[in-house]
């Protein structure tokens, strides 16, 4: 029962709350159409949350280490903040207020939630710690469904609105000017209630790993570490590859080549793959920590992920290919907390994590972007344009040659 109240409840809690940050894509286009903006130019609020998410994990690390509460409350006020200057921002009719809000401090947030949990559930559940790690990494996951389920009956924009869910008359009334304000009075109460719930078990820790052999930490030490960088480079190619599919996977399956006007069947397979990325996270996790060496996960991750862009090479596939290639995206999360652990130690695994973690922060910008460069110069997704088989050929060269990146790392360790 202490483990949950110390540690299960509050990840969960933490976890789903920011998750939130997944759900730009369902007020975007009302935020661009409310501030007189272009949805591109809004949704680089996303990729700059994105980024700064990645950043966040990555500097405070260092506070996570020493002060699990102290880097809750920091996170919680980051996040929190950031709803309110987005709204602000939205009423104002200010984009660069909204790139503050939502891009820089939800972002920085976010970061900070996200890596906090982690060690500590690690630290609770010693025996299963790719499932413990795994557990808020689902949850954050989850999030993005939580807030759409909460808000979906928000008639945006229009005066005299209210929300389905909960009725919130009066913080709701002109739809998207006032979103943001009920979504910081929401997610502050189990947010809070997190900071002060979630404590590290009184437990004797490895003081150092075999990969760092030193008793204190040091970034400079890190960023010479080959294992480091490999890791690194794991997640950055795994990540962005997966942004290069995921977001564009709706636009690529109305081709008319793949399947066209199939909006039903284009619709299920959209909503199942948010299932498939969570159901994906867990599976790897719980397989992982039944490996004599736990790396090998990740040459199974990725070998299925070439394997099934290797097949979408015929259309018909594509749909299929977007369900495994989001249970391999979310695995890639779920997985690495256990095997820097594992290499490292769990005495600065908070700092390592969050380091490696900055690969999420780069691909976020660079992801989606190389897919839609990579799709105009071969004439889109349209009668006669070649984008498709563009991007599917590009994702099985990153896929591949991250096989090989994964390969060599997992010669160079030891079984556990």
């Amino acid at each position: 029962m202490k483990r949950f109240m110390r540690a299960v409840l509050p990840a969960f809690l933490l976890a789903v709350s920011v998750g939130q940050i997944y759900a730009f894509t369902n007020f975007s286009s009302e935020i661009a159409a409310h501030i007189g903006r272009t949805q591109q130019q809004v949704q680089w609020a996303f990729s700059f949350g994105i980024f700064f998410l990645g950043m966040g994990a990555a500097f405070f690390g260092k506070i996570v280490e020493k002060n699990i509460r102290l880097s809750t409350i920091i996170g919680t006020t980051l996040f929190l903040s950031g709803l309110l200057v987005t709204e602000f921002g939205i009423v104002s009719k200010s984009l660069v207020l909204v790139y503050l809000g939502y891009g820089f401090l939800i972002g920085l947030g976010t970061g900070v939630i996200y890596i906090s949990p982690v060690k500590t559930m690690m630290l609770w559940f010693p025996e299963h710690k790719a499932i413990a790690a795994a557990l808020p990494i689902i949850s954050f996951g989850l999030g993005s469904t939580l807030s759409t389920i909460l808000f979906s009956g928000i008639h945006w924009g229009t005066p005299g609105s209210s929300v389905a869910v909960f009725q919130l008359r009066g913080f709701m009334e002109y739809g998207i000017t006032n979103v943001f304000h009920a979504y910081a009075i929401f997610y502050a109460v189990p947010m809070v209630a997190a900071c002060f719930l979630l404590k590290k078990p009184k437990v004797q820790v490895q003081s150092f790993g075999h990969g760092i052999p030193a008793l204190e930490f040091s970034y400079r030490q890190l960023f010479v570490n080959r294992f480091f960088w490999q890791s690194w480079l794991f997640m950055f190619l795994n990540i962005s590859a997966g942004l290069c599919l995921i977001p564009l996977a709706k636009q690529m399956m109305k081709s008319p080549d793949v399947y066209g006007d199939s909006e039903k069947l284009i619709t299920w397979i959209v909503a199942l793959s948010g299932l498939m990325n969570g159901g994906g996270r867990f599976l790897f996790a719980w397989w992982s920590d039944r490996l004599a060496k736990r790396i090998n996960i990740l040459l199974v991750i990725l070998s299925i992920s070439a394997g099934i862009m290797l097949a979408s090479f015929l259309p018909v596939l594509i749909g299929l290919a977007l369900l495994v290639i989001n249970a391999c995206y979310g695995a890639g999360f779920s997985v690495i907390p256990a095997i820097l652990a594992d290499h490292y130690g769990m005495t600065n695994i908070s700092k390592i994590h969050g380091a490696v973690l900055s690969a999420w922060g780069c691909a976020g910008i660079i992801g989606n972007q190389v897919a839609i460069v990579v799709s105009n110069a071969f004439g889109g997704y349209g009668e006669g344009g070649h984008g498709y088989p563009a991007v599917v050929g590009m994702l099985v060269v990153v896929y591949l040659c991250n096989l090989f990146n994964a390969w060599t790392l997992a010669r160079s360790t030891t079984r556990r």
